[in-house]
């Protein structure tokens, strides 16, 4: 950790230096040498690595969507060309040789960082999942990630954990299985509810005297509202870490208020916003804050999610990655499809006071805006902003959206269960008046049972719930 307390504390312009260089040597050293994907781009577009001086230059290079790197009909194999090739044979040969303090080192690249350890996979919630190739380096960053996010969160390994994130081959849950490891924490990999399901890892959490739960948002909530069903206490229950799903900074002030109404020992709620291409997840100290980026990992711009420029401080729009420091499966300028609606930031976090940039609000998907008819004409309708309602709504349990066409005209059918000893004949009122005058769509408002929209969702089968339904081309 020695390095991150420098790196966290670095004054913006160090910081802008250190990726200047950082660039500079991954376009030269990686993306040009050994890069099949890019190496083939530089050579069609007339593109000289040896330019790149500074962050200045990045607008020589070009930007790669999801759409880039997936499997092809005719070429299955596509992602490999993603991922780094070794050193040659004739590379590994001409390795300088160099003076070390007890003999002769070696510099130059190692074959051992580029050797394949593991597959994982993106959550493919908007499109097809894409593989992520990691080497042993790699994982090594991966955990080093992991140990920041713990040190930005303030967990020690004193502390108990639950990791309910969904046990799969994707970087949320095995990031916060190799932090719990790696601190030596009390900590239950419960892999969320398709391993264990809900009244299991409630009753874990109360045997264990588990202060602390990792899990995504809804199903955090869930977990909360149910505790009084299955039972269980959340006496000992100090903090919510909320990830895998994009949760808004309005759901994390209801979960503090269900956190109180459970009697948990504190109410203490805390974001982490993970990236599979970027292969590791950034935490907040506090929701509100921003999420606190490695900028000797991966760097970071915004820009217009509709074209190619790059916003300023602070300005929203489309979170773009470069990988700085990485092997196996690397990006260059690639556009997540994630909306970060508070934009990037440099100046030091006025809660933490560490100086890495950070990303500001709530991320959105950029999948979730849409472009309707309604009764009026065109309307733009943002499914982020309906999600971060509902969520944030005290009386409402469960739910989700389907948008629906009828004779021309687009509207929402919404579909929920209140909590428990709420009046949901007035919710259902509120909901539909509430919710057509914010959207200016048609709206039906329907309640149903916990187990069909739970089964809908997919609350205990898929990695994260999903609550937005597009039935217009069914």
């Amino acid at each position: 950790m020695e390095v991150w307390k420098k790196v966290s504390r670095m004054p913006a312009k160090a910081i802008r230096n250190m990726q200047d260089d950082l660039l500079q040597k991954m376009v030269k050293n990686e993306f040009a040498k050994r890069h099949p994907y890019y190496r083939e781009i530089f050579k069609e577009k007339g593109i000289d690595p040896e330019s790149f001086r500074s962050l200045d230059d990045l607008n020589k290079l070009p930007l790669t969507k999801k759409e880039d790197m997936l499997p092809r009909e005719d070429d299955l194999r596509h992602p490999k060309k993603f991922v780094l090739e070794p050193p040659s044979e004739e590379e590994q040969k001409s390795k300088k040789k160099g003076f070390a303090l007890f003999g002769k080192k070696e510099e130059g690249p190692d074959p051992k960082d580029y050797k394949f350890h593991t597959l994982y996979f993106s959550a493919g919630r908007t499109a097809r999942p894409l593989p992520v190739e990691y080497t042993h380096y790699d994982l090594n960053n991966m955990k080093e990630a992991g140990f920041r996010a713990f040190d930005i969160l303030g967990l020690t390994r004193d502390d108990t954990m639950v990791n309910a994130f969904t046990y799969a081959p994707n970087v949320y849950f095995w990031q916060m299985f190799y932090s719990t490891v790696g601190i030596g924490s009390t900590a239950l990999q419960a892999g969320g509810g398709k391993v264990l399901g809900m009244e299991k890892i409630l009753k874990a959490m109360d045997n264990m005297e588990a202060e602390v739960i990792a899990a995504a948002p809804g199903y955090a909530m869930f977990a909360l509202q149910t505790l009084d069903f299955f039972g269980f206490s959340a006496e000992n229950l100090q903090r919510l870490v909320i990830g895998i799903d994009y949760a808004p900074v309005s759901a994390t002030e209801k979960m503090k208020k269900l956190m109180e109404s459970v009697g948990a020992k504190d109410n203490k709620v805390q974001r982490i916003y993970f990236n599979s291409e970027a292969k590791c997840g950034w935490a907040e100290c506090e929701p509100g804050y921003g999420y606190h980026l490695n900028p000797d990992h991966v760097l970071v711009e915004i820009l217009d999610p509709d074209g190619e420029t790059v916003l300023g401080e602070g300005e929203k729009g489309e979170v773009v990655l470069t990988h700085l420091d990485a092997k196996g499966t690397t990006v260059l300028r690639y556009r997540t499809g994630d909306i970060a609606t508070g934009g990037l930031v440099t100046e030091p976090c006025p809660n933490c006071k560490r100086t890495v940039p950070r990303l500001m609000g709530d991320i959105e998907r950029k999948s979730h805006y849409y472009k309707l008819s309604g009764n009026e004409g065109p309307v733009d309708f943002n499914a982020n902003e309906l999600r971060r309602r509902m969520m944030a709504n005290a009386d409402v349990l469960l739910w989700y959206v389907e948008i629906n066409r009828q004779n021309g005209t687009d509207g929402l059918k919404i579909v929920f269960k209140g909590v428990s000893g709420r009046d949901e004949e007035a919710l259902q009122k509120n909901l539909e008046q509430e919710i057509s005058e914010t959207f200016n769509l048609p709206v039906t408002v329907e309640k149903n049972t916990l187990d069909a929209i739970a089964n809908k969702i997919g609350l205990e089968k898929y990695i994260t719930e999903e609550v937005v339904f597009d039935t217009r081309q069914e």
